[in-house]
């Protein structure tokens, strides 16, 4: 199965960024700090498939980004991590000994663990609704589900009713929320189907409403603000699925859709303003730069690249608060695998400019995941 298919590609690039650098000594945080990030700003936390632990930054549009004292731990492998919308938690998923992990976001950005709550499977990825209440894991390689979740006010997370089967194909499945809280929108590797469900007043989930066929391993459902467009990357069909989202919820694919990609497409972002999509690539070190019409078709843009070393690849995005500014995360071989963090301005035009000032060095090993996560600073 593609399942297995899967979970043997991820092993492999790590394996090859671990032998390219069998002979280079692991590095060191690559730029100096200043004492302090320039207000208003916000945390950064990035953690490795590989590595074991939660690193944090504090950082803003400008200027270096200052380390967060400490590093969570989490257990290893990990794919998935997030925060709560409202910017008080952020929460973690280790695949051994698999639970969610609640953490307490300090003022400075130090992440306080809290009581986690045990998940029947591997978790894959974190969805959460906007209505800070309520959250789905997405678990399990094969026959996967659905763990919807709630948390309280101390952010601790229980189990809200049974999880919900993705189907006998389902597996390696991530998620997200629509912005007005009515729909969970699932990607499912397997059976290559973006699947919609609705969201019901006590946040547990419907059958699944609406199946629609994607690529090969599809990834990542993204959309605009709005509620209007979503985005979906299928990774080794190297393309972006573009829909437009009715007010029932469904989705319709626009016209011209697929749209390529570079290698191994992965996490990618959108504006504020839902003008501008990008989308990193594991497998050609560029990011996809589109703009996004009203219609919902994409338009391509002059790409960038991740960093100027040859082999250096991106995986994950997040958005800055402003628009201004997207941070990506990726894996440089020549140095075991670990993971470096870089900022992006993004121009008038949507066209991204790379930030040669920063490229930090987080000491985590291998980008693969949802495993990069931005928090305002609250």
């Amino acid at each position: 199965m593609r399942t297995f298919d899967r979970r043997k590609h991820r092993h492999a690039r790590a394996g090859w960024a671990l032998i390219a650098a069998a002979a280079v000594l692991p590095g060191f945080l690559a730029a100096a700090q200043p004492a302090a990030a320039d207000a208003p700003g916000y945390h950064i936390y990035a953690h490795g498939y590989l590595s074991d632990g939660v690193v944090g930054f504090n950082a803003t549009d400008t200027g270096q980004p200052v380390r967060v004292a400490g590093r969570a731990p989490t257990g290893q492998p990990d794919w998935p991590q997030g925060a709560s919308p409202n910017g008080r938690f952020f929460y973690s998923a280790p695949t051994m000994n698999p639970r969610l992990i609640p953490y307490a976001i300090g003022s400075d950005g130090t992440l306080t663990p809290g009581t986690p709550l045990p998940l029947p499977d591997v978790p894959v990825d974190i969805a959460f609704a906007p209505n800070e209440r309520d959250g789905y894991v997405l678990v399990g390689a094969v026959n996967a589900a659905i763990v919807p979740v709630r948390f309280g006010g101390d952010g601790t997370p229980i189990a809200n009713g049974p999880a919900v089967s993705l189907g006998l194909m389902g597996g390696l499945g991530t998620a997200s929320v629509s912005p007005d809280g009515r729909n969970l929108y699932v990607a499912s590797v397997p059976d290559r189907q973006l699947l919609v469900f609705d969201i019901h007043g006590d946040g547990t989930l419907s059958p699944v409403k609406q199946r629609l066929s994607g690529g090969i391993n599809p990834l990542f459902p993204t959309l605009t603000p709005d509620g209007r467009h979503l985005f979906i990357t299928n990774e080794l069909s190297a393309t972006v699925q573009a829909f437009n989202r009715a007010d029932d919820g469904t989705l319709t694919e626009v016209a011209g859709s697929p749209y390529p990609s570079g290698i191994l497409p992965h996490v990618s972002s959108v504006t504020p303003d839902g003008r501008y999509l990008y989308v990193p690539n594991m497998g050609t070190a560029a990011i996809n730069a589109y703009a996004i019409q009203d219609d919902g078709t994409l338009r391509p843009l002059p790409g960038t690249d991740f960093d100027p070393a040859v082999g250096v690849y991106s995986e994950s995005t997040v958005m800055s608060p402003s628009g201004k500014v997207l941070w990506a995360l990726g894996t440089d071989p020549m140095r075991g695998g670990e993971e470096v963090l870089r900022r992006f301005i993004i121009g008038a035009d949507g066209v991204l400019v790379r930030d040669d000032s920063v490229a930090l060095y987080p000491g985590t090993t291998i980008a693969d995941g949802r495993t990069l996560t931005l928090v305002p600073n609250t």
